[in-house]
């Protein structure tokens, strides 16, 4: 069995006293001071005239010199590798050389130190290999014999390189650590300049020359459009503009390869190019060029040149350069994001203008409004079962106004007649000339909101406070501005700029009428809620949009269990219970046209269906298929009504009613509609689907319905008295 020889540290031609002395004096966590000790050490043993020590990174072959003989630097010096450094280090063994023929570099920092008659002082240099860190000492005109020299230097090494190397790599992690400090602070800076590209280019540049100590820094960014690099660059006080081709320069290369080039020396790099690579009039020495990426890709390329106090750009720089790179793109994408967001709001404000100007409401028109001397006091007008037919389109704006004034929300809100009149005209024609959702359908649910703010006495009796019930009128007005007669399902499916515009938030008609609502609140002239306090302003826009969310249908099937759990045991002020009545009425107001009498359900049944056909068969010349609801060949009218007012109306109302007794009456009058859509069954059942809403729209179908009713009614007495006589 082979032993094991045991290994230990051994000191042949050292003082051991003396050793042990300098290990039990390197107690500083700095690097240069533990290296001032160690030269002194060496100096005395040697009986040289000074000692330095160049600490390189082997893995960068980067070197850098902190201390010259007992003299601590001001900071970290860079000086080059020269052949004869590498020789060394790969040697393994002591070198000798003449200090006049080292590099310019190292000679300037060791001048100030040195007699002017030194150049030719004999310099024998010895290497302490490690990683990723190894050490030159070179030993400056020794007096002790060339051959005992790297064994004082080996021996010295043996028991202080641990605690130096420590030491080298505290440095080293301390300084990685204030890099990545300040360039937080700078991705921070960056990112508070977004909103413009010029400052936000120019704050980078002074940025990324304060983190590398760079001279000089550009941006050049890649023109996708022209496949050209554009730098724009500050000459004179003002900014200029260069072009480049994209595959020329160290920056071609760059943007070829994606990758970093630390040219050390530009000018001997094989792809330089002085019309690309630096600026104009200066001097090019050095050159750190790197790529300036977003998630599409390259977007730009960045350019440091000549590096401050060093003959380089080193490991640490480069490190700097790629993540301050990272920022600086995601900075520069965004900017340009947020221009375009700036560019695109401006032209939707234009865009906003022109229709504002061309629905524009003269004061000739709202004169005539406010000084109407009509009669307009229509002895059903607060029926909840009135029909807004029987009044003239041109008379509908009186009889808002009327109705703002009866309430009294003209006095309250302290609502100038000019503005309120103005309000309404712009509203009326906000609405689109479509079948059913215009401005009569409009007018109708204002009509009915009105009518149960009078019948169910919501304020009086505290259901509802004065600033809910004028926004639940002014909701009534503007709830579906601007509708296009198609549901949303139409416009996400067919992905159309409105589905872009408010599908990620759902609702997307509803939200672009609250948009059109806001446009004509903001209008000059028409900002009727001005004179709220700005606390109950804030809380009118979030009940309008309250109201006006509510009327979309997917909204009240997905709260509609709820609701019936709320009116079990409603509470008057719950804030959660009140936001329940507050949907429950908009809805109620929405669908009220099923309460008015039989001739005016069969108009707006036909209205609702034109809608829905023509939006069928846009959906078909599209490829899509439609609902059946939607779909002009298939669609059984009757059987469409009755399913509408049994899943819907009558659970709304009856939901209402046990909140609001009074409401119950709208549950029996939707019932008979049912009854009378059960007995046109029969006839819808003769023709063709396509035939339907001619059958609909006939003058005979009432009296096949009343025979149908007749029929019914017979048949159902004879049951009962069948019943009667097996009893």
């Amino acid at each position: 069995m082979a032993t094991r020889k045991s290994r230990r540290k051994s000191v042949q031609n050292s003082d051991p006293g003396k050793i042990l002395d300098l290990v039990m004096s390197l107690s500083e966590d700095n690097c240069a001071p533990l290296i001032v000790k160690q030269n002194n050490y060496l100096k005395e043993e040697c009986n040289a005239e000074f000692v330095i020590q160049i600490i390189v990174n082997t893995e960068r072959m980067e070197a850098y010199i902190e201390a010259i003989g007992s003299t601590l630097l001001q900071r970290k010096y860079n000086i080059q590798m020269p052949l004869k450094l590498i020789e060394t280090l790969k040697s393994s063994g002591d070198q000798t050389d003449l200090l006049n023929n080292f590099e310019t570099d190292f000679q300037t920092i060791l001048a100030p130190y040195f007699p002017k008659d030194s150049s030719k002082k004999r310099l024998v240099l010895y290497p302490v290999i490690d990683k990723p860190f190894s050490v030159i000492v070179c030993v400056v005109a020794p007096k002790t014999s060339e051959d005992a020299v790297p064994v004082i230097i080996r021996e010295c090494f043996l028991f202080t390189w641990p605690t130096l190397k420590k030491a080298i790599s505290l440095e080293h992690e301390c300084s990685l650590k204030q890099k990545c400090q300040q360039l937080l602070k700078v991705a921070k800076r960056l990112f508070t300049q977004v909103a413009s590209l010029e400052t936000l280019l120019k704050i980078a540049m002074e940025q990324a020359k304060q983190l590398t100590k760079a001279e000089y820094c550009s941006v050049m960014l890649v023109d996708a459009y022209k496949m050209e690099l554009v730098d724009s660059f500050k000459q004179d006080d003002k900014y200029s503009e260069r072009r480049f081709p994209m595959d020329i320069g160290i920056a071609g290369e760059v943007i070829k390869t994606g990758g970093l080039i630390n040219a050390k020396s530009a000018k001997e790099h094989p792809n330089y190019d002085p019309l690309i690579d630096g600026l104009p009039g200066i001097d090019c020495k050095t050159i750190l060029c790197f790529p300036i990426r977003e998630q599409t890709g390259i977007i730009g390329v960045g350019q440091l040149i000549n590096k401050i106090g060093d003959p380089y750009f080193d490991a640490m720089d480069e490190e700097m350069a790629l993540a301050f790179s990272v920022y600086c793109g995601i900075c520069i994408i965004h900017s340009v994001v947020y221009q375009k967001i700036q560019e695109a709001h401006i032209r939707n404000t234009l865009a906003i203008e022109l229709v504002m100007y061309h629905m524009k409401v003269g004061d000739a028109e709202v004169n005539r409004l406010t000084q109407c001397t009509g009669f307009h006091s229509h002895p059903h007008l607060t029926s909840l079962h009135f029909n807004p037919r029987a009044l003239s389109l041109r008379e509908l704006p009186c009889y808002v106004m009327k109705i703002f004034v009866d309430l009294g929300f003209e006095k309250k809100f302290n609502i100038k007649s000019q503005k309120l009149a103005r309000f309404i005209l712009y509203a009326k024609k906000g609405y689109r000339d479509v079948p059913y959702h215009n401005w009569l359908h409009a007018f109708n649910v204002t009509q009915w909101a009105y009518a149960a703010l009078v019948n169910f006495k919501l304020v009086q009796q505290g259901y509802l406070t004065e600033l809910q019930a004028l926004m639940y009128l002014v909701a009534g007005l503007v709830h579906d501005l601007d509708h296009r007669g198609t549901t949303n399902s139409f416009h996400i499916q067919g992905q159309t700029t409105l589905a872009a515009l408010y599908s990620s938030e759902s609702s997307v008609m509803e939200r672009h009428h609250l948009a059109q609502a806001m446009c004509i609140l903001n209008t000059e002239g028409c900002d009727i809620l001005e004179s709220l306090p700005r606390k109950d302003y804030d809380r009118a826009i979030l009940m309008l949009r309250d109201y006006i969310l509510a009327t979309d249908l997917s909204n009240y099937f997905k709260n509609l269990s709820e609701y019936k759990s709320i009116s079990q045991d409603y509470l008057k002020g719950n804030r959660a219970h009140v936001s329940c009545l507050q949907a429950l009425l908009m809805n109620a107001a929405d669908l009220s046209d099923q309460l008015k009498d039989w001739a005016s359900v069969k108009k707006t049944a036909a209205s609702v269906l034109t809608e829905f056909f023509k939006q069928g068969d846009v959906e078909k010349s599209r490829g899509d298929l439609p609902l059946l609801m939607m779909d002009r060949e298939k669609c059984f009218i009757p059987q469409l009504e009755i399913q509408f007012m049994q899943t819907t109306c009558v659970p709304l109302f009856e939901t209402l009613g046990r909140i609001i007794p009074k409401a119950t009456v709208c549950v029996k009058i939707i019932e008979s509609h049912i009854e009378r859509w059960e007995a046109a069954k029969p006839i819808f059942a003769e023709v063709p689907a396509t035939a339907g809403l001619s059958v609909l729209m006939s003058q005979e179908l009432d009296n096949l319905i009343e025979i149908n009713l007749k029929e019914m009614e017979k048949l159902r007495l004879e049951a009962e008295a069948a019943n009667e006589e097996t009893t």
